[in-house]
């Protein structure tokens, strides 16, 4: 059987998921949505799909077994709700929602409906993670004391998303407070952030930031500080550093070359422009796993308890920076 997919959103991410989608050879792309006809007919001639300018349209036109939503974070809970009432089944970017509010109607919707929702954190798909996971869970450092997580993006020349009051945790640590879940748990934990806007004079207007430190305090370890910025002029930066109690465990910026510059007293290593070329093959594991946990009826991971649960600490993180204080996530 064929599967039929429609993709929301023709931007960077709708290309990415759309390609690796088609590449599976499993599903037939047959619409792609988007507000911007010369954007989504662009995509849709490329995975030979038709271009629709709203979502409505393409469920009554194509009827899909599945929907790829990689539209603007604001548009995801809408998308998803709706698609999971007509019984199809989503693939949806970070966030899932951009509040606990929208994530309980999801969650319920998703699971009255019984459809599958994947949503995308593409790190927990990465070689390295996956193995920084695997080794904690074999207790190859011991128990875990302290944690680092480092995301730095290169500043962007536009706003990758329209700012609103600590919108840079649904979109951008929200993939560190996965990596906490997945890594040690969802449980009793404080979090407190500071954050700043240094580069975007939209966001500081907006209640955003554009750099913010995140501590986590699990009340059973470990403590955890998350380093992220939007102004990494040496590139795109993704790191991970955990002391346990026997050892440590590193994930380092490690790119595709392996080429360095040795001149005087400067080395120059060739850094990763941008997130599609650090996780490329990241992008394509996570779509693949959707489309056989929807062909064997398998659990999706990370699914809409995960995304819930990430969803609570994103929300207690916003909270902490527009608030300053510590704010206890149970």
């Amino acid at each position: 059987m064929m599967y039929k997919a429609i993709i929301v959103g023709a931007g960077r991410l709708g290309r990415i998921h759309g390609i690796n989608l088609k590449n599976t050879g499993m599903v037939e792309i047959v619409g792609v949505v988007n507000p911007s006809k010369e954007k989504g007919m662009k995509l849709a001639s490329e995975l030979g799909a038709i271009y629709f300018n709203d979502f409505q349209s393409s469920l009554k036109a194509m009827k899909p077994d599945m929907v790829i939503i990689a539209s603007p974070m604001n548009t995801h809970a809408n998308l998803i709700i709706e698609s999971a009432e007509n019984g199809i089944h989503v693939f949806t970017e970070k966030p899932m929602g951009i509040n606990s509010n929208e994530n309980s109607k999801i969650v319920s919707s998703v699971q009255k409906n019984k459809i599958k929702l994947q949503i995308g954190f593409q790190r927990l798909y990465d070689d390295s993670f996956i193995n920084a996971k695997r080794l904690l869970d074999s207790n190859a450092i011991g128990r875990p004391l302290i944690a680092e997580l480092i995301s730095r993006d290169p500043t962007p020349e536009f706003l990758p998303y329209l700012p609103y009051p600590g919108a840079i945790y649904d979109d951008f640590v929200i993939h560190d407070f996965a990596t906490l879940v997945s890594f040690f748990g969802f449980k009793r934990m404080t979090v407190y952030s500071t954050a700043l806007a240094f580069s975007f004079p939209q966001y500081k207007e907006a209640g955003d930031y554009d750099n913010t430190l995140v501590n986590v305090k699990y009340y059973d370890g470990p403590l955890v500080n998350i380093d992220t910025s939007r102004c990494s002029k040496y590139g795109y930066d993704i790191r991970l550093e955990v002391l346990g109690e026997n050892g440590l465990l590193k994930v380092e910026n490690v790119t595709d070359y392996q080429t360095f510059v040795y001149k005087g007293d400067s080395v120059t290593h060739p850094p990763y422009l941008w997130f599609e070329d650090r996780f490329r093959d990241a992008y394509r594991r996570e779509i693949e796993a959707f489309v056989k946990a929807v062909m064997n009826d398998e659990r999706t991971f990370p699914d809409e308890v995960f995304g819930m649960q990430v969803g609570r600490i994103s929300d207690a993180a916003k909270k902490s920076a527009l608030e300053g204080v510590p704010v206890t996530v149970e």
